[in-house]
């Protein structure tokens, strides 16, 4: 049963809303969400224990280690948390990896790709949001030492509008590169079920129009067939023997 679309925010804090057009929606929306999940968790929830006095680690994107044990969240470990050089990488492979599935499977499954790829810009950008408010929250709780509400939050939206941009850039560029499809395809698409009635119906009329014209010019009996064969036999020997 056919439902209405569902409309969304866009971002947080934001009074643009979207209608939800493509059926790929749902799939996107889950996909980019436990990306995010996953990224908090692996990147960011980790650094809440950097001050346990336990050994703390975690993997830049590059593969290489980051390493504390009895430090505090300030001078070098702190510096390393904001670099752009930890979760920035991050981010941009998420972008351009559910980009590159977007566009896949917008062509697989025939659904609209510019539509999908407008609103998939804004799932990333509303995860992009969510992974440096979790950083902002982390960092205060570290700073805070206990008390994270006496210490003020740190301002992301710096980070959010650098990651905005290349996001907006990579989008752009995936659409440029959209083809449109030609008049005929579009057509072809809109009258499918016509099309194959039509060749259905120019089948069925030739197969009864060839059956008619074989009826009305008649068959040769199997008698007849095989007279007309010995005949030809006849005929080749007497060449032969000629």
């Amino acid at each position: 049963m056919m439902t209405a679309p569902r409309r969304i925010d866009l971002e947080e804090n934001s009074k643009v809303t979207m209608t939800i057009k493509t059926p790929l929606y749902p799939t996107f929306e889950k996909r980019v969400r436990d990306a995010v999940e996953h990224l908090v968790q692996q990147q960011i929830t980790p650094w809440s224990f950097l001050e346990t006095g336990h050994q703390f680690s975690v993997k830049q994107f590059d593969g290489k280690e980051i390493s504390y044990q009895g430090i505090r969240f300030e001078g070098s470990p702190r510096e390393v948390f904001w670099s752009p050089r930890y979760i920035k990488p991050f981010l941009e492979d998420l972008c351009i990896s559910q980009i590159s599935a977007a566009v896949a499977m917008a062509k697989e499954r025939d659904v609209d790709a510019k539509g999908l790829l407008a609103e998939l810009q804004y799932m990333l950008m509303n995860g992009i949001r969510n992974v440096y408010n979790h950083m902002a929250k982390t960092d205060r709780l570290l700073r805070g030492r206990g008390y994270p509400d006496k210490v003020p939050l740190r301002s992301v939206e710096p980070e959010i509008q650098v990651m905005k941009r290349f996001l907006e850039e990579q989008i752009k560029a995936e659409i440029a590169m959209c083809k449109p499809k030609s008049p005929l395809e579009e057509w072809y698409k809109k009258n499918m079920f016509w099309v194959w009635l039509i060749s259905i119906i120019v089948t069925l009329f030739l197969g009864i129009w060839g059956q008619i014209h074989v009826n009305s010019i008649g068959v040769p009996s199997v008698d007849e067939k095989s007279k007309v064969n010995i005949t030809k036999i006849k005929i080749k020997r007497v060449f032969e023997d000629f």
